[in-house]
């Protein structure tokens, strides 16, 4: 079982030391720092180099969204996942843009927080189901936008296919299974879209491909 280095960012003691305590239950997690704003979080990360970073957004000297575009020019191979109360598409938007690759609400469940971090490291996002929701109606709101051909963006016939697959939230190994292609296979046809769709997450694409009119 491979490590999942974890760095933890939230200006909330209480909510900190329950996040400490969930995560020290899953077997393939170590916590490698825990921050109260994105100053110190900056700091530990420089010292610690995690592979995922779970930060809120409303903390003091630095926001997590302002942790998040520092951390993606620095350490562009930590993944961020964004831990929030905050379902302002704002917020949403700016986060995917900083480089964050899943938003969940602080709502979700133990098991939905572990899940996203595992779906981080690998590379894989995770939305919370009202924040996907919100997402895909602000860019319904848009009238009148013409749709952009895909071809546009130079994409074969089987990336426009994932880029269906990725638009439904469906991970690597699902894709790869519908397609009976090998799960590597699936991965570097994800890095070419990515490359073409000139974005760099998934969830990135996939917003694209709903706001463009790709699928």
């Amino acid at each position: 079982m491979e490590t999942i280095r974890v760095l933890v960012a939230d200006d909330e003691a209480n909510y900190r030391s329950a996040l400490q305590k969930v995560l020290r239950l899953a077997p393939e997690i170590e916590l490698v720092g825990v921050a109260a704003d994105g100053r110190e979080a900056l700091e530990i990360a420089e010292d610690m180099e995690p592979d995922v970073l779970l930060t809120d957004i409303n903390m003091p000297h630095v926001n997590g969204l302002q942790l998040a575009n520092r951390l993606q020019r620095l350490q562009p191979e930590i993944r961020i996942v964004i831990l929030t109360v905050s379902e302002e598409a704002e917020d949403v938007f700016e986060a995917f843009r900083s480089g964050a690759i899943g938003y969940i609400l602080k709502d979700s469940t133990p098991k939905d927080v572990v899940e996203a971090i595992r779906a981080a490291f690998r590379d894989e996002a995770m939305i919370t189901p009202r924040i996907a929701r919100l997402v895909i109606d602000d860019f319904r709101r848009i009238e009148g936008a013409p749709g952009t051909d895909p071809h546009f963006y130079d994409l074969s016939k089987r990336e426009r296919e994932m880029l269906q697959f990725l638009a439904e939230g469906k991970k690597n190994k699902e894709i790869a299974d519908v397609l009976s292609l090998a799960e590597k296979t699936v991965k570097n046809h994800v890095s070419s879209i990515l490359r073409k769709l000139h974005v760099n997450t998934r969830t990135e694409a996939a917003m694209k491909a709903v706001k463009e009119g790709l699928v």
